[in-house]
């Protein structure tokens, strides 16, 4: 393996790391800040295990149309013995703008990346919410998502993996909706051991 590169949203990009609380709701903060997401995302904690460069192509705002353009953009760059993983964002996203529904989305990545060593998971709500459609083996967890292994970790373990220490789960379940938190440092660190754990046996 070369290197590891990562494609997403705001969950990829990092958002949530930052302390400070003026940049919550800040897509495109000072080039100070994106450095720091980017580099403490789960992309940064999932390259140091398999102790590899890491590229982070998240991008905030962006929806699932804006990642496939993305993958297919750098695709260039890209080697055959790189892993490609790609975090999917909310389906609906820019719904009136798509072109494409999430099931012929999803073909469209996969006829792009059907050379490349790629794994696919949902960020914090199911990329495509059809009991009939046969998921590969390389999309992990298809009706499950990022965001519920960590609402698991603050549930069971009482931890705060929550950006801005803002979010209980336990306290305020009927206010939740999936997407509205990012995760903090340690909810992004939890995000690459269990990444790392689903793909270690599939790589």
């Amino acid at each position: 393996m070369q290197k590891l590169v990562a494609f997403g949203d705001s969950w990829t990009a990092g958002h949530g790391v930052e302390t400070e609380i003026e940049f919550k709701e800040v897509i495109s903060p000072p080039k100070f800040v994106e450095k720091l997401r980017e580099q403490n995302s789960w992309v940064r904690w999932l390259a140091d295990t398999l102790n590899v460069p890491f590229v982070n192509m998240g991008e905030c705002g962006f929806g699932n149309e804006y990642i496939f353009e993305s993958v297919k953009s750098n695709l260039k760059y890209i080697n055959k013995d790189d892993l490609i993983i790609i975090v999917f964002s909310y389906p609906y996203r820019y719904e009136r703008h798509n072109k494409y529904t999430p099931e012929e989305l999803f073909i469209k990545f996969e006829t792009l990346l059907k050379d490349y060593r790629r794994f696919y998971f949902n960020g914090f709500y199911p990329f495509i919410e059809n009991e009939n459609f046969k998921f590969p083996k390389h999309f992990i967890n298809p009706n499950k998502t990022l965001s519920y292994q960590l609402q698991v970790e603050e549930v069971v373990n009482k931890k705060n993996v929550w950006e801005y220490d803002s979010k209980s789960v336990w306290n305020d379940e009927k206010n939740y909706h999936e997407g509205d938190y990012h995760p903090n440092v340690y909810g992004y660190q939890l995000l690459a051991r269990y990444i790392y754990k689903q793909i270690k046996d599939k790589m």
